[in-house]
């Protein structure tokens, strides 16, 4: 008997596997390439305390105290502030509970956000492939182009939260396609979720509600549905900024100076000021965008060149397709959509990549979708403009032997002094970090599973006039945050070689 030719295996192969199965293997091969094609270091190897990123180390803290405690025993806060209700930083308890439920599949490690993120975005891929029911030849151009944009999926591979709201992206407008092409509540639920738990994490996405609005139009029951989520989704947003997320630094976070002058009945200057701001915002950017163009690239260089690039891309599908009668609608809405979010980015808070990149995925997954025949033509365009500015092979941060063994000494001794005094109050189970005392933040992943992590400026915690609530301070040796707490006596609890750790009296 004649063996079976390797063709005829692969074709009986794919008749047998469920398509669901098939992404899931492509998702997970394509994030596999990407990573060891970027990076040279073993994803086992990876350590996250040495990172530079400080909000990793606050993301963390408050995954693992949900998974080891069912949320944190002291506060997450700024300045010695705390949220309203809860004990939650600036993010509130969606975010971090939207990371600690699939957490619990990978413990309370301080890689535990990165690992979750793979399983987002790995996820968000396959959804968006099956539901979307995308071909072979547009499974590859949408690989290409995530990989020729990079800066998506490489934010991917970190412990922030971007691994989520991207996904979230590729879900919503996948199931959005999926409920047009099938008409299944299962498709409408799918994106009517996506739609609502971004809304809640990151309220200007609100807009991403056209996709399924655009979809189910004539279905009065639907249509009422999506308006009655998107309302909720944003009040209960509103309400988490509110009440349940500790209030970020005065001088950082939302400005909404122009939004108060407009209510105060004083429309031109907020007008004026929205505009100047907006100005003032697109003369930064284009001082960082220049030298990326010329080779030296930036970060926020970098974003705005993707995001320009991909817009481009967006525009020009666009108008050869009004041209020649063919699918404009999730072009459109994409489009429409970015430009709006980043007059809103502009506005009222910052221009920062991670927020630039939503607005990419967003519009690639629209063009792959309606256009994969001209992908011929805009792919190599997109792979010869883009990767010399983004490709680059480097390493993850690796485990520093020197730090790790300090932190093991400050984990332990704040273990012990928080047994001895046996206290249920929140302040009692809080650390206070000197920022700016050039104590590194990867340090804070040191800090107690469940234990309450204030990220306070050095300068006010010198100042004798600001309140310290929380029971311990981490500060740089011989600095006047320390000078201050031996004036207030202040016990020392631990000394290391980068800091000391004191104990309020």
């Amino acid at each position: 008997m004649m063996k079976a030719k390797p063709m005829q295996k692969v074709k009986t192969f794919l008749e047998k596997t469920p398509n669901a199965m098939l992404c899931v293997l492509g998702a997970v091969v394509f994030l596999t390439a990407f990573y060891f094609l970027r990076s040279r270091t073993p994803l086992d190897k990876i350590w996250l305390p040495t990172t530079m990123n400080n909000d990793e180390a606050l993301y963390n803290r408050q995954v693992v105290s949900v998974i080891t405690h069912g949320g944190p025993q002291g506060y997450f806060g700024y300045q010695e502030s705390t949220a309203d209700i809860g004990r939650f930083s600036t993010w509130g308890p969606f975010l971090i509970w939207a990371y600690a439920i699939p957490g619990f599949l990978f413990g309370s490690s301080v890689n535990v956000v990165l690992w979750v993120n793979i399983l987002f975005i790995a996820l968000g891929i396959a959804v968006f492939a099956h539901s979307a029911k995308l071909s072979w030849w547009q499974c590859i151009v949408l690989c290409g182009t995530l990989f020729a944009v990079t800066q998506p999926i490489s934010s991917c591979f970190s412990g922030a939260s971007e691994g989520l709201h991207y996904a979230l992206t590729l879900v919503l407008i996948g199931g959005a396609i999926g409920m047009e092409r099938t008409g299944k509540r299962g498709y409408f639920l799918l994106t009517a979720a996506s739609c609502t738990l971004e809304t809640i994490v990151r309220p200007y996405t609100l807009l991403f509600w056209v996709f399924p609005l655009m979809v189910v139009w004539k279905n009065k029951k639907r249509r009422y549905a999506c308006f009655a989520l998107m309302a909720t989704s944003l009040g209960v947003s509103l309400f988490a900024m509110a009440k349940l997320a500790a209030p970020y630094f005065s001088d950082g976070g939302m400005d909404f100076a122009g939004v108060q002058l407009f209510f105060q009945g004083h429309p031109v200057q907020a007008v004026v000021y929205e505009l100047s701001r907006i100005w003032d915002y697109l003369k930064g950017a284009w001082k960082e965008l220049v030298p990326t163009l010329q080779g030296n690239t930036t970060y926020i260089g970098n974003g705005c060149a993707n995001l320009l690039a991909t817009m481009a891309v967006t525009i020009c599908c666009l108008i050869w397709d009004v041209r020649h009668g063919r699918r404009i609608r999730l072009k459109a809405a994409s489009l429409g959509c970015s430009l709006i979010i980043a007059l809103v980015l502009l506005g009222l808070y910052n221009i920062d990549p991670r927020h630039l990149m939503m607005m990419v995925m967003l519009q690639l997954a629209a063009v792959v979708k309606e256009d994969s025949k001209p992908a011929v033509v805009y792919l190599p365009l997109l792979l010869l403009a883009l990767l010399p500015m983004n490709f680059s092979r480097g390493t993850m941060p690796e485990k520093n032997e020197v730090m790790a063994t300090q932190m093991e000494v400050m984990a332990e001794a704040l273990d012990a002094s928080r047994a001895e005094d046996n206290s249920a109050d929140p302040w009692d189970n809080t650390l206070a970090y000197s920022y700016g005392d050039d104590v590194f933040h990867g340090y804070l992943y040191a800090v107690p599973d469940g234990m309450g992590i204030e990220f306070d400026k050095n300068s006010y915690l010198w100042d004798e006039e600001n309140p310290i609530y929380s029971r311990y301070v981490m500060c740089g040796h011989d600095t006047r945050v320390a000078a201050r707490l031996l004036a207030e006596n202040w016990q020392q609890v631990v000394s290391t070689e980068d800091l000391v750790i004191y104990k309020r009296p």
